[in-house]
């Protein structure tokens, strides 16, 4: 799922694990404003906007008169050395794709060497965290293509049937990027497109669809997550029956974790929702359904 980083077209599409290896390098802080980040409100930015690596006779002068190659050996435009997480509208949007003045560059590119063993070291522990037969868990919502498929959501089911927490629930999370919905001929073209009223169209399409596939009671364990760039949503299924997510066909969405309640939340989903099964489906506030603004 692509993002826009000011007016230019991100070109590489990151991981979850990449994204929360960074957000865990520097301890969950915005690296411009230093304030505390939330995961899920986090943008990956590009100290040198990433534009660059399209226009080589600009990066090739920035590079000399920077002092690049002199003092930050094997920077490169794509990669951890030019990364950070950042706010996305109050920091990132901000900088957009601008070219900071040589006396404010350098100091960012220095500070950015000292996070990298971290930043390897997270991606490591996450790449053996799936390599454990777990597909995903609290850490780590997501494989390397950033979703899941069907049949790996069908497989971590029977995982959890063989395991200690066989009568807990499962959670999926379902996420999508703004702009690939935006970019996309599928979308009805008297949908608004205003970022709020754009989310809540979504979030009552994904309910629908997943009313006509599912037979089983379903709602949502918390509000949705609505960063400014992305929508994500945690469902919980109490009596799942796996073979019919296996119907799922949405664009845009993607599954991108797959864990049981006790996982996630650190309680047994009895205890957080006594009432549940008078109900099939709780709304973000509480309501039947998602509003349809």
């Amino acid at each position: 799922m692509a993002r826009r980083t000011g007016s230019a077209m991100t070109k590489h599409r990151f991981s979850y694990c990449e994204r929360y290896a960074l957000w865990q390098a520097y301890d969950g802080r915005c690296f411009y404003c230093e304030k505390p980040l939330d995961f899920q409100d986090m943008t990956v930015d590009h100290i040198l906007p990433e534009r660059l690596s399209e226009d080589p006779l600009e990066l090739r002068r920035l590079r000399q008169e920077y002092g690049i190659d002199d003092n930050f050996p094997g920077f490169q435009i794509n990669d951890f050395t030019n990364r950070v997480p950042a706010h996305f509208r109050q920091c990132n949007l901000a900088k957009g794709s601008h070219i900071l003045p040589k006396k404010m560059m350098l100091p960012l590119l220095e500070a950015v060497p000292r996070r990298l063993p971290k930043v390897r070291e997270e991606l490591d522990e996450l790449s053996r965290r799936r390599g454990t037969g777990r597909l995903l868990d609290s850490r780590s919502a997501a494989i390397e293509n950033k979703h899941l498929t069907v049949q790996e959501v069908r497989d971590f089911v029977a995982q959890v049937e063989r395991s200690e927490h066989a009568d807990e629930p499962l959670v999926l999370s379902f996420g999508l990027m703004i702009e690939d919905v935006l970019e996309s001929e599928a979308l009805p073209g008297d949908v608004a497109r205003e970022y709020p009223h754009l989310c809540d169209w979504l979030e009552l399409d994904l309910v629908k669809h997943l009313r006509t596939i599912i037979t089983t009671p379903f709602h949502y364990t918390q509000p949705s997550e609505r960063s400014g760039e992305g929508l994500s949503v945690r469902i919980v299924f109490p009596r799942l029956n796996e073979a019919e997510i296996e119907k799922f066909s949405l664009p845009w969405w993607e599954i991108l974790e797959a864990a049981t309640f006790w996982e996630i939340f650190g309680e047994r989903y009895e205890d957080a929702f006594p009432d549940s099964p008078r109900r099939e489906y709780f709304g973000q506030l509480g309501e039947e359904e998602p509003r349809d603004s």
